[in-house]
């Protein structure tokens, strides 16, 4: 557990924690970002201990998530743009020029944009770690749509039925059709998704919205990913099989990308692997 920081933004007042490892490798910084309405500290608190590359890390609260909030201090929606630029504005006021990346589904969105427009303005791109982000879990972009707008009917039964448990379960089932449904866990998922439901809801909404952009115009994601040189993609074995195919091509086809199956996971993997992931991201993040 680390302290819990502010920054106030015209549009949010985030949330974030700086964990520091004094027996780092290096004096290098990461970033890690959470994915859709859990926590950064919930998300990465049980893998943070087993991070050895970098001194600092950096865990925000993405807004609408954990204890960030908009300006006005009401759930509102989002858009991933919104959220990468408050992130930037984050990674500047603590003056990090030079970092890694680490993000998960939601997160995992919001770290391509971010690089993307910090490769535009000229900075170099961030080596990068992602736990199925959000928007790759297909190749091709009508069926992305489709399984997206799934997850608008989920969102909009949170928004305007008020139905928690039923809106999260139909997100689940979208998401980790594979899962192994133990009790405890499914409780835990819904207890963790429910602590900010509209929260979670809106950005459910943005991702969509985003999968939307990118079907009309599809040159959006893959100029994105243009930006990214090297990345490490990790998918639950557990997981759809068209995503964990989209990620082997991904890797097969750009130079510098990777692919790592967990066995036994499926979309929570860090909830599910934390140390072994860790693991693995010592190693990719120690190679030149």
């Amino acid at each position: 557990m680390s302290d819990v920081f502010f920054l106030s933004l015209p549009s949010a007042r985030l949330a974030y924690r700086l964990y520091e490892n004094p027996n780092a490798t290096s004096e290098g910084c990461c970033l890690l970002l959470h994915g859709a309405g859990v926590a950064g500290e919930i998300t990465y608190g049980d893998m943070v201990p087993y991070l050895t590359p970098w001194r600092w890390m950096l865990v925000p609260d993405l807004k609408g998530m954990g204890e960030s909030f908009h300006e006005h201090g009401e759930e509102a929606p989002v858009q991933i743009e919104e959220l990468s630029a408050e992130v930037k504005a984050l990674l500047e006021h603590l003056n990090w020029q030079a970092f890694d990346m680490v993000g998960y589904s939601l997160g995992g969105l919001v770290g391509l944009h971010l690089n993307q427009t910090l490769t535009l303005q000229g900075r170099s791109p961030r080596k990068m770690a992602l736990l199925e982000p959000a928007s790759l879990d297909r190749e091709d972009l009508s069926t992305l749509m489709t399984v997206r707008l799934k997850y608008r009917e989920a969102s909009k039964l949170i928004r305007e039925t008020g139905d928690v448990e039923l809106g999260v379960a139909q997100f689940m089932d979208g998401v980790s059709p594979n899962r192994r449904k133990h009790p405890v866990a499914e409780a835990t998922t819904q207890s963790r998704l429910a602590h900010r439901a509209f929260g979670f809801a809106y950005a459910l909404d943005a991702v969509t919205n985003y999968v939307e952009k990118m079907q009309e115009k599809p040159t959006l994601r893959a100029d994105m990913l243009a930006c990214a040189e090297q990345v490490l993609l990790f998918s639950g074995q557990l997981s759809h099989q068209d995503l964990q195919q989209h990620y082997d091509r991904l890797s097969e086809t750009i130079e510098g990308w990777q692919h790592v199956v967990m066995s036994a996971c499926d979309h929570s993997l860090p909830f599910q692997k934390p140390r072994q992931i860790a693991k693995h991201i010592n190693n990719w993040f120690s190679e030149k």
